[in-house]
């Protein structure tokens, strides 16, 4: 691993970069470049994009494996760059790019950088690779304390629960959990408008006001009694589950008992794979953004000659943006057309409610009016306000469906992939088209539960303080053999009894033994509706 200040050319590169990107008005945190070589990069994603990571066999053991592959030429080692984005941000160049390219990476991750720091779910956290190379040292000192076979035991627990990470869910810990330093949310308002509507004690009263003014005071007394309720729960723990909360490994994290050893594993675990949920709820924005970017400034590059090749730069940019239809879509094609097709809205006007309420149909596609409002200006605040789902619900068209190859599909493929034939709209000799509402809908759905099961923490003191989990039905089960592993594991790390409701199934897994029983199935909304009443959301 070399400083980029190492290479005289491309430290001249990263300075046109980063001199145009500022000329066109971008946010940028500070951005470190590294140069690598091909084996120093499957090391680094095998290590999640840091520099370091804790001692541990299997990442060793795939580094191995890795690295006979490279050299045996059973795999490429050519990766463009990886960027852990942060302030200040982390960049790695591959040492055999060439110039052109290594130029284009550099522009690429301005982008990245830039979106991170802007979006609405923030993922540019201060001193993130330090913080994360702190934790590197924690848990190797923490391994001594341990011994190899505890640390290889809660290390495997923890690594099996990171699915279960999500900080961006409407149940994440900030909407589900209360304690001192998280209070719920709803009870702010709640106070506020009590106190609003508030009946002032007056030096007089009368017989009439009592009678005309009655008071609920059994909801009165309820309410009081609630209240006692949720400060003993949080006296007694430290905190309340008064929602079911999603983000399973960031609950484990903040209210597990643990030493402070195994502290530190599940830290460096939460803090270096939660970015993931970032990744996966803004990757078609995220990436269209660093790819509309990044041409702009290779052809400021181009025009300036700083670099030579646009030919071949041309060739990977349409490489990188090849269409693919909808269920193996291309983040960089996608959000690449969409944010220039949005920019062409808002030049034309297009995005105004006299536009949205024009009946006209020629004179829609005729439209083209000035706007006061700065095309790049709106774009800004779209990346500051939306994340995928929104950008593809709003602009993502039934013609662009088309234009993309959204769904477009080989003919040879349709029956491999299970294609309805109903669901065929147009045919050739070559492809079959779907009917792109049905694109759009499944699209959109992915947001729903990202190929993931829905898992929640619904109660904390199910059976004797242990963890009970509910697993939210959407049509897909469970594989049912992974069940007692993760319980097991999960188990591991709570210290305590951990069972999981899925369907008319409730699984247990505590002192050593397995358990599953037939119980009567609960619904989600049942569960949501007992916890607002602050009732146990499941009992025998």
């Amino acid at each position: 691993m070399k400083l980029i200040s190492t290479d005289k050319t491309l430290s001249h590169l990263e300075s046109r970069v980063i001199h145009f990107a500022e000329q066109m008005g971008r946010t940028l945190p500070e951005i470190r470049f590294f140069i690598l070589d091909g084996l120093e990069f499957a090391s680094l994603l095998e290590k999640r994009v840091y520099p370091t990571s804790p001692v541990n066999i299997w990442e060793g053991k795939r580094m191995v494996t890795k690295k006979f592959r490279i050299e045996s030429g059973q795999e490429s080692s050519l990766y463009y760059e990886v960027v852990q984005t942060g302030n200040p941000s982390y960049a790695y160049l591959n040492n055999t790019n060439s110039d052109m390219m290594q130029a284009s990476v550099m522009a690429h991750v301005v982008g990245h950088c830039e979106f991170s720091e802007l979006n609405v779910l923030r993922d540019s956290n201060p001193d993130r690779t330090e913080y994360v190379m702190y934790l590197v040292k924690k848990v190797n000192s923490g391994q001594r304390q341990m011994g190899e076979k505890n640390y290889m035991a809660y290390w495997n627990a923890c690594e099996s629960v990171i699915p279960l990470i999500a900080p961006h869910s409407q149940f994440n810990l900030d909407h589900s959990v209360e304690d001192d330093i998280r209070p719920q949310l709803e009870y702010a308002a709640a106070e506020v408008e009590e106190e609003e509507g508030k009946d002032y004690l007056r030096p007089f009263s009368h017989t009439m006001d009592s009678l005309l003014k009655s008071k609920d005071f059994e909801n009165a007394w309820e309410v009081d009694r609630q209240k006692k309720t949720q400060q003993e729960q949080i006296s007694r723990t430290g905190y309340r589950i008064y929602r079911p909360c999603q983000d399973v490994l960031g609950f484990l994290r903040n209210y597990a008992p643990t030493s402070g050893a195994e502290q530190a594993i599940l830290d460096y675990m939460y803090v270096s794979h939660s970015t993931h949920d970032f990744v996966i709820r803004t990757q078609i924005m995220n990436e269209g953004w660093a790819m509309y970017w990044e041409k702009k400034i290779m052809l400021e590059l181009f025009a300036e000659k700083a670099v030579k090749g646009i030919i071949d730069y041309a060739k990977v940019f349409s490489g990188v943006c090849a269409p693919r239809p909808f269920f193996m879509r291309n983040p960089y094609h996608l959000g690449y057309h969409l944010w220039n097709h949005i920019e062409e809205l808002y030049k034309k006007g297009k995005v105004s409610l006299d536009y949205m309420e024009e009946m006209d149909v020629e004179t829609r596609e005729q439209w083209d009016k000035e706007t006061k409002l700065d095309p790049l200006e709106a774009m800004g605040h779209l990346v500051k306000t939306v994340t995928d789902y929104e950008f593809l619900r709003r602009f993502l068209t039934e013609d662009l469906i088309y234009e993309f190859h959204l769904n477009r599909i080989f003919k040879q493929h349709a029956d491999y992939y299970g294609v309805n034939k109903d669901a065929i709209v147009k045919e050739n000799d070559y492809f079959i088209w779907l009917d792109p509402r049905s694109v759009k809908q499944e699209m959109l759905s992915f947001f729903t539960h990202f190929q993931r099961p829905r898992i929640y923490i619904i109660d904390t003191d199910f059976i004797d303080g242990g963890l009970l989990l509910f697993h939210r039905n959407d049509g897909r089960a469970l594989r049912k053999a992974w069940i007692e592993p993760t319980l097991k594991n999960i188990n591991y790390i709570w210290k305590s009894a951990a069972s999981l409701i899925s369907g008319e199934k409730i699984y247990t897994y505590s002192n050593r033994k397995f358990e599953e029983k037939a119980v009567k199935e609960i619904t989600f909304e049942e569960i949501m509706d007992k916890m607002d009443r602050n009732k146990k959301p499941f009992t025998y």
